[in-house]
């Protein structure tokens, strides 16, 4: 390139830099811009041109300032201005000055192109005629942006002695979270230097003529740059916040100075201070930054909540606290435009760097309520699987933290599942909340479960098979309640398995379900039963189901036999027309009108009703409503502070000392009520007979009768050498636990409760689902 003339450099002193300088680096054919250009907005400051952009490397949005000048030579104090902008982008950073991301100078002979790439913003005339006018919300909008401006001018003149000589809405860009920013950095200069008038470098005094008169407060107007040190450094830049200030409430650019003077427009509360800020005397003129501290236009709910939030990890705990309770309260009367594209982000990153409690998920959800898919996707998923993968240090405190907001996610799964695309649902989200199915408090155990329900649809079979290990654990759990749900999830997730892995896992955990010595757990299944009849042959329900459900006629708990009694009755129906097609239509169609009768009687109870299906149908929808947050959210479960089971059971005006079973137990539930589990003594399941896996016949179900008879109602301990699973499939050892004792009561019990007991002989239509030809999966359900 050619030389450049020496007065160019010695008028300017030593403030200018040579970006073009980097392009020699690139060869002959010089550098490229890794940037696609798109439309340009129609304004911009100085000698700019401002373009819509996107990288080419992923895509992303941002913006691009670009200058051309056709002859260096000629006007060479517009390019050394505009290298002072490129430069002064880089140099300065604050949270409300526009942010640079790159910048390049391409130089062609005469001829120089500038360069300047910034995140995405728009001007901040465009943005004005977007908006509603004359509303509350849009003042507190505007009241907002003009505090961020009133930041960053204050942070030039009161922390660096800069002066920035063309503040006007030209100058102020707003980003896709609606933060307006201070841009248009050309003319930004040392407060003393401007003394030196035109032999020193400050771009203000020598670009003056870029700036019209209307931002101009009399003294930069005239040029009386010797004067302009004696006074405050904010003095020209109050100036120009003031004019800022009567474009934005009067919607539009101004032209003349005299428009200053109409005040019809300019809010009450702000019009003191406005008057002010124009002020003739210099040193007369108020400081930004007392009108960010003092003013009364910024005392409105969304500039106190998100200066909260900018200040967050200056906040005590009690503090956090309290803001977040009242958070979602207080964004019901906020524009939802703010609440989504600015608090939102706010609290995601609040979350993933841990200076947010866990309390901050419920307000987070509440903000993206209403976002599209696409939206949901950029803003809010990717902060859901931070929180979800997010590795702790180990330290006790975040590990707690860390679990804190693991619960809090759970407990609002299904007010984001439906946004959840089925891939991340299945390899990303719930192999982070399984490792919760281990977990020692109960609680998270539990709410586990409940959340397992809302993803269950989007789960591919082979990441049900490792639920399913999962649940078999789970179905023993020392904590009834947990043993209980899982049974109903159990229950509600069959319609999702494989065929083949419905048919030998349902009925092995359902009979199993039956002998359990907590009433709700044998209730639950008994409901499972009855929602999933269609899942079992004629054979199985004859010789299996039937035999297992007999004995809970006779259960101590009222609601266990009124179970009973129904699903019985559901059973034995279908058996009867079974019956009758077999002599009328033969076996091989009696199977197909079969299936189509269980078929209806399923779904008759799915949907609720005045049999056993609705019951379950209930338990389902009240679980959802608990996992979904519709319900309170029990803070005191959260922290780890949960009451004991009698203090639980006095609050719901259970008197547990009418119960049956042991006086440590907690009072009986179904899936889906506020109890917390704790640990309770006395309640693991014993092991007696079949657990309905691979043995049927008379003796299972005398073995289920036997077990049935010697737990229910009782609180003793089961030995630890009786828990150990000899046969390593998750259920125990099927035989070496039986009371003969107990199983013969059990005998006479069944004899006089039916005429002849179940035969194992003659049985109509094939059953594939008994005996032990099964191959093991190792999922602890055979």
């Amino acid at each position: 390139p050619a030389a450049r003339p020496r007065g160019a450099m010695s008028m300017f002193g030593n403030f200018g830099v040579n970006l073009g300088s980097v392009g020699n680096l690139f060869g002959a054919s010089g550098p490229r811009l890794n940037y696609d250009l798109g439309e340009a907005y129609p304004r911009a400051a100085g000698g700019w041109t401002h373009y819509r952009a996107t990288s080419k490397e992923d895509g992303s949005a941002a913006s691009v300032f670009k200058f051309v000048c056709n002859d260096v030579h000629k006007e060479r104090v517009r390019v050394e201005v505009a290298r002072n902008g490129a430069k002064r982008l880089k140099t300065t950073r604050h949270p409300n000055i526009l942010m640079l991301k790159d910048s390049l100078e391409v130089e062609e002979g005469d001829k120089l192109t500038i360069y300047v790439v910034t995140e995405s913003v728009m001007p901040l005339e465009e943005h004005l005629k977007d908006l509603p006018t004359s509303t509350s919300q849009r003042d507190e909008y505007y009241a907002l942006g003009i505090r961020q401006v009133a930041t960053a001018v204050s942070f030039l003149a009161n922390d660096c002695a800069l002066v920035h000589g063309g503040v006007s809405m030209s100058t102020v860009v707003v980003t896709d979270r609606l933060d307006w920013k201070l841009a248009g950095l050309d003319l930004l200069s040392e407060h003393a230097a401007i003394g030196r008038g035109t032999h020193g470098p400050a771009p203000l005094v020598h670009a003056a003529f870029s700036v019209p008169d209307q931002y101009k407060p009399e003294e930069y107007r005239r040029g009386d740059w010797a004067g302009i040190p004696g006074g405050p450094p904010w003095a020209i830049d109050a100036w120009g916040l003031g004019c800022l200030i009567q474009e934005v409430y009067r919607g539009g650019a101004i032209s003349r100075t005299d428009q200053l003077r109409e005040v019809d427009h300019i809010p009450q509360v702000l019009l003191k201070d406005y008057q002010r800020l124009l002020a003739t005397a210099p040193e007369r003129r108020y400081n930004p930054k007392k009108l960010v501290e003092n003013s009364n236009l910024f005392s409105n709910k969304l500039v106190e909540t998100i200066t909260f939030l900018d200040n967050l990890t200056l906040k005590d705990s009690i503090e956090k606290e309290q803001f977040f309770r009242h958070l979602p309260r207080v964004m019901e009367s906020l524009a939802k435009a703010p609440v989504q594209r600015k608090i939102l982000p706010q609290i995601g990153e609040a979350l993933v760097f841990g200076s947010a409690p866990a309390l901050a998920v419920s307000p987070m959800l509440h903000a993206a309520e209403g976002l599209s898919d696409d939206d949901f996707a950029a803003k809010v998923t990717p902060t859901i699987v931070k929180l979800f993968a997010k590795e702790t240090s180990g330290s006790k405190e975040t590990s707690s933290s860390d679990k804190l907001v693991r619960v809090a996610l759970m407990e609002n799964l299904s007010r984001f599942a439906e946004h959840l695309p089925n891939k991340l649902a299945d390899e990303t989200i719930f192999p982070a909340m399984s490792s919760s199915f281990t977990d020692e408090d109960p609680f998270v155990r539990e709410l586990t479960l409940k959340a397992t329900l809302v993803l269950a649809p989007k789960l591919t079979q082979r990441t049900h098979g490792n639920l399913l290990k999962h649940l078999s654990k789970l179905q023993i759990d020392p904590e009834p309640p947990i043993r209980a749900n899982t049974t109903i999830l159990l229950g509600n997730i069959a319609r999702y398995l494989a065929e083949a892995t419905a048919k030998r896992v349902l009925l092995n955990a359902f009979t199993r379900a039956l002998r359990d010595q907590f009433p709700p757990a044998r209730k639950a299944g008994l409901m499972a039963l009855c929602s999933t009849v269609d899942f079992y042959e004629p054979g199985e329900a004859a010789q299996r189901v039937l035999p297992a459900a007999a004995p809970l006629t006779v259960d101590p708990e009222k609601e266990v036999r009124e179970c009973a009694f129904r699903c019985l009755d559901m059973f034995t129906d279908l058996l009867k027309r079974f019956s009758v097609r077999v002599e009328e239509q033969g076996a091989e169609k009696a199977s197909e009108a079969h299936k189509n009768d269980a078929e209806k009687a399923a779904s008759k109870a799915n949907r609720g009703g005045a049999n056993l299906g609705g019951a379950l149908a209930w338990a389902v929808n009240a679980a959802a409503k608990r996992v979904g947050g519709v319900a309170p959210v029990d803070e005191d479960a959260l922290a780890g502070r949960a009451r004991r089971p009698e203090e639980e059971a006095a609050a719901r005006g259970i008197d547990m000392s009418a119960k049956s079973f042991g006086s440590d137990a907690p009072p009986p539930r179904l899936y889906g009520e506020a109890y917390t589990p704790t640990s309770t003594p006395g309640t693991t399941p014993a092991k007696g007979g079949p657990p309905g896996g691979g043995r049927g016949g008379v003796q299972g179900v005398q073995a289920g009768g036997a077990s049935h008879g010697r737990e229910v109602g009782s609180s003793s301990h089961v030995s630890e050498e009786r828990e150990v699973d000899d046969d390593g499939d998750g259920w125990g050892d099927m035989d070496d636990d039986l009371d003969l004792e107990a199983e013969k009561d059990a005998r006479q019990r069944l004899a006089k409760l039916s005429a002849r007991p179940p035969s194992t002989s003659a049985v109509v239509a094939t059953n594939g689902g008994m005996g032990n030809g099964a191959a093991s999966s190792g999922d602890g359900w055979e």
